[in-house]
């Protein structure tokens, strides 16, 4: 199956919902946090795969449940995320990468959380470091395939 390419228009039309999105998994991020501090502080190993079992206290139960149902939820969240495309490149900077084309070019058409619009693309060798302006051979508008 063909990979899909974006113009700049189709991410700036995403961009209330990667908001409301990345709002969403910071909070879950540090509400996650806060339970493996709590965790680890108990000399608890925070490992997904282990279910607890005898002896673990019901405190530590309830704290190891919590812990998964935000990394669900987190999981979740960044599943949406590549759903509609885009593949989440740093969670501490909130960025979002969306293939494109700029001529024959396969390119990176990247956002960040705080950007209200696609201001920047990059090759994926170059990564967020080479993040240029969008200039005019990026597509703007989706492309007609006749």
């Amino acid at each position: 199956m063909a990979r899909r390419h974006f113009a700049v228009s189709e991410i700036e039309a995403l961009i209330p919902e990667l908001e409301t999105t990345f709002a969403r998994i910071l909070q879950l991020r540090s509400g996650m946090r806060g339970f493996e501090q709590k965790l680890e502080a108990a000399g608890v190993d925070v490992d997904l795969d282990h279910e607890g079992g005898e002896g673990e206290s019901p405190e530590i139960a309830a704290l190891r449940a919590m812990f998964r149902g935000y990394y669900e939820a987190l999981s979740e969240s960044l599943e949406g995320i590549r759903s509609l495309g885009g593949d989440v490149k740093d969670l501490d900077l909130a960025l979002v990468d969306f293939p494109a084309r700029r001529g024959d070019q396969e390119v990176l058409l990247c956002w960040r959380l705080g950007e209200k619009r696609i201001q920047f693309w990059h090759t994926a060798e170059e990564g967020f470091a080479g993040r240029r302006p969008i200039d005019s051979g990026m597509a703007h508008t989706p492309q007609r395939l006749d």
